[in-house]
């Protein structure tokens, strides 16, 4: 079964150009960069391969548009001011309302204080210092700073902390800005150098580090903690306070290594192991492998055991107390909301590990007494699955598929998810491992509440006296799925971080999108917990953007054959579009698209998005190249601009405009069978879309890059239904790559067949005959389909040996095979010729197999 969304009407005759390359640099990447506070006024770029971006300001009441040539990092400043950047470090601050412009020279970067009250100008570095000039709205300099070498602005951009040096001695210096701007030196020194400030979280002290004026950079042994209010500055010396463990040092000159407490009244910073010297080291060159070893040698020797690891500690600056949080048994440690709890763990515990992440094993540290107990075993080492309060009441963590919260008052675990008749996991799933949740959406106020996901909607976990779980928003009934755009994630450059609180007395603004990926758009939660709709259409809607001061909105809108648009909406009012890029692209017969649906041979219902060619003709009969990885059919809206640069994206215009009907399948997987059911859905794709679409079934293609590369070298092992097909980057030998180490993770690549993406879901030991049908060397003898395989030289994700092997093999018996190595490139080809020369190699290959183009000479062999 078959059905347009929406396209041209197709077959209509219309006067088109025909799209080359030579037009390709007339395309663009549209991307909304802001709005001021009223609305009054957007900003937007256009990014073009030729680096030739502009940046821009338009008026949303008139035609209005100013113009800024290579400029970047734009910034509106109240209703009328925008500041940017331009090439040579120079900084221009423009009043829209009068067109008179500013210019600052030796600018690397600038930041708005105090809620655009003034401009803070950073300059370029010499020698590692620079110097800093806060300016007004007029563009007046109002205060300058020389040899800084860094500076941190508080949490309320309403202060800054600068570190600054020159042949007399370091400062610290403090600025608070407000009608006018206070300056206050914290400290002085010709004996010590000062840096790495990080604020306390409102804003309220900071802490810092110093070092000898003679040492090494990274060498600080001295902690400072200033509080603002009454300028108190104290100062922890490791050289010389009783408490520090003599064979530590000091390791705070990162932001990840330092903090405070909430309340001002708890220092963190982390310290190791000192070097030992003298140790006598293994100079033979000798690896010693060990089959008991936490990690392989690769690993282990570039990153050390976890004795070795930073470990927190915690100082009371009022009374001078002292303590280590971590230890040589769990060195690592998360604090909790309010920083009077830590949970600490080794990593190294339950390795050997065969997953991409090991278990952990959490024991909970009460700050103030040092007391360390049990907390969970064999917890999933995964990001985000134990998650702290922001007000430090619980500790939220997933396991059992199910969300449970421990409360730091009752010293109690409540399962809360268990009793609401829905999966907060992915129950749609089909790799081997435990399913992942959906996620936490965030906390309310106070810790009183907490929202997590389901496959579609939002619920939120009352927390208050007993658990009450309540829907917010109705996914389920309608078959969309609702999510908070801006990802609500911990900062890990922050010790104290901790995650954004939702306020639900306002307005929550919403990601939605139907299940299928059809329609999408924004709506927002009000106050009374009522949806209302920003926008949602049957196109790919993205970049909304709100003012600060009104509810004016600005998106991006596309579709596969609608270049992307910047729109405005106010309020209820209709929406009204701000500028459409790429008007090029009406001058060229872009084609229509379908969603067409199709089941495997198991009776599972699936869907594909198919493209038409440019100019296309129902009496004229065409090739088609599938495009396959997992599921595709959800760039069904996605617009594609025309372009040679290609790395690991298949370009659908590309080849759509070279006259090809493009398939992109959904592909879903038997564990255990990854490849059958690559070969199974594709398959079935294709004779479905045969029967309505006049495409040469002696003229299919078949392409996929990683794991889609794997598919296709299966593929062509069980049918000769593709006339060509294309590999990149392709796993050819199950039993080669299981007993491999990966490059960049330098960890066994047996993980991803036994938990993750190759779906087998057992170890090769288990299921060896289940790992030689499911690779293609195995079945190599059987390939007819002339195969262009490539790969980067430098791939770390899928070893380049992976695509030699399946050349080796193909040589060996005598088959229509071409590889392509790219020198000094990646798992994405990435350098801009290379990108190229595959993009142009890909054209011939399709060119010669599926239209009967002339055979390359590069086909040849030597």
């Amino acid at each position: 079964m078959l059905f347009l969304i929406t396209c041209p009407v197709i077959g209509q005759v219309r006067e088109t150009k025909q799209l080359t390359p030579a037009d390709y640099h007339l395309w663009s990447t549209l991307n909304a960069e802001g709005i001021s506070n009223h609305g009054k006024w957007v900003s937007y770029s256009l990014a073009y391969e030729s680096n030739l971006d502009t940046l821009f300001v338009k008026s949303t009441d008139t035609e209005q548009t100013v113009a800024f040539a290579k400029g970047f990092n734009g910034k509106f400043i109240g209703d009328d001011r925008f500041g940017y950047m331009l090439p040579e470090n120079r900084f221009q601050l423009k009043n829209l309302g009068t067109g008179k412009t500013k210019e600052v020279n030796q600018i690397q970067s600038f930041s708005l204080v105090n809620d655009g009250q003034y401009i803070l100008l950073y300059g370029i570095a010499i020698e590692g210092k620079s110097r800093m000039a806060i300016i007004n709205l007029n563009g007046d300099v109002i205060e300058t700073i020389e040899n800084i070498t860094s500076f941190t602005l508080s949490p309320k951009n309403d202060a800054l902390v600068y570190c600054a040096s020159d042949s007399i001695g370091a400062n610290v210096g403090l600025l608070q800005f407000g009608k006018k701007i206070a300056k206050t030196s914290i400290i002085n020194s010709n004996e010590k150098l000062f840096e790495n400030v990080v604020w306390q979280n409102e804003g309220n002290s900071i802490v810092f580090v110093g070092r000898s004026v003679n040492s090494e950079a990274f060498t600080a042994d001295t902690v400072l903690f200033y509080r603002i209010g009454d300028k108190q500055l104290v100062q922890y010396d490791t050289s010389t306070e009783k408490s520090w463990p003599k064979e530590m040092v000091l390791y705070a000159n990162f932001s990840s290594s330092l903090g405070i407490s909430d309340d001002g009244e708890r220092i963190f910073f982390k310290f190791k192991k000192a070097p030992e010297i003298g140790k006598i080291k293994n100079n033979s060159g000798v690896q010693i492998w060990n089959a008991a070893d936490k990690d392989i040698y690769p690993l282990w020797h570039k990153y050390g055991n976890t004795e070795n690891d930073p470990r927190l500690s915690v100082w009371w600056p009022k009374s001078g107390k002292f303590r280590a949080v971590g230890d040589a048994m769990h060195p690592s440690a998360i604090l909790n909301g309010n920083q009077k709890f830590a949970l600490v763990y080794d990593s190294d515990d339950n390795k050997p590990k065969h997953k991409q992440e090991a278990d952990r094993d959490y024991y909970l540290v009460d700050l103030a007494t040092g007391k360390k107990s049990p907390f969970l075993q064999k917890q999933s080492g995964a990001a985000y699955q134990q998650i702290m309060s922001p007000g430090g009441k619980f500790v939220l963590y997933f396991t059992d598929r199910n969300w449970w919260v421990y409360s730091f008052e009752t010293h109690t675990h409540t399962n809360i998810t268990q009793n609401s008749g829905v999966a907060f996991y992915d129950d749609l799933s089909d790799q081997p491992e435990e399913p992942y949740p959906y996620g936490l959406m965030g906390w309310t106020a106070n810790d009183g509440s907490l929202l997590l996901y389901d496959r579609f909607d939002i619920w939120e976990f009352s927390l208050d006296n007993k658990v009450i779980a309540k829907k917010l928003t109705n996914g389920r009934e309608s078959q969309q799925i609702f999510r908070q755009p801006k990802l609500n994630n911990l900062n890990p450059g922050v010790l104290t971080s901790k995650l954004r609180v939702i306020d639900l007395t306002n307005d929550v603004v919403l990601k939605v999108m139907t299940i299928d990926k059809n329609k999408s758009g924004y709506a927002y939660l009000n106050k009374d917990l009522k949806m209302e709709s920003i926008v949602f259409e049957p196109k790919l809607i993205s970049m909304l953007l709100k003012a600060k001061d009104t509810d004016y909105y600005t998106y991006l809108r596309e579709d596969f054959n609608e270049p992307p648009t910047l729109v405005m909406k106010k309020g209820k009012a209709p929406s009204k579009t701000i500028f459409k890029s790429n008007p090029q692209h009406g001058h060229y017969g872009w084609g229509a698209y379908k969603l067409i649906e199709y089941q495997n041979s198991k009776g599972i219902a699936l869907k594909g998005a198919l493209f038409y060619p440019f100019n296309y003709d129902p009496q004229q009969q065409y090739s088609m190249i599938v495009n396959i990885y997992e599921k595709k059919s959800r760039e069904l809206h996605e617009y594609t601009n025309p372009s040679l640069l290609n790395g690991a994206v298949f370009n659908r215009t590309y080849f759509t405009s070279q006259g090809y009907f493009v398939l992109l399948p959904d592909i879903v997987y038997e564990i255990g069978n990854p490849g059958f059911s690559a070969a199974d859905c594709v398959i079935e794709a294709v004779k479905s879309t045969l029967k309505i679409v006049p495409v040469d079934k002696n003229k299919l293609g078949l392409i996929g890059h990683s794991f889609g590369g794997y598919e296709t070298n299966f593929i062509i092992t069980q049918t000769n239904m593709f006339a060509a097909a294309v590999a990149g980057a392709g796993v050819s030998d199950f039993t080669s790559c299981y007993f491999s180490i990966g490059k960049g993770e330098k960890k066994p690549e047996a993980w991803r067949f036994e938990t993750q993406q190759f779906r087998m879901g057992k170890t090769w030991f288990e299921d060896m005959e289940g790992y030689q049908k499911n690779s293609p060397l195995n079945a190599v003898s059987k390939v007819t389909t002339p195969l262009l395989s490539y790969t980067g030289e430098s791939d770390p994700t899928a070893n380049p040996d992976q695509t030699m092997e399946f050349y080796l093999a193909l040589r060996r018996l005598n088959k229509e095979h071409i590889m392509l190595i790219y020198p000094k490139d990646n798992h994405v080809i990435q350098i801009p010729e290379n990108q190229m020369d595959l993009t142009g190699r890909l054209s011939d290959w399709f060119g010669h197999y599926l239209k009967g183009e002339k055979r390359p000479d590069w086909f040849k062999p030597q």
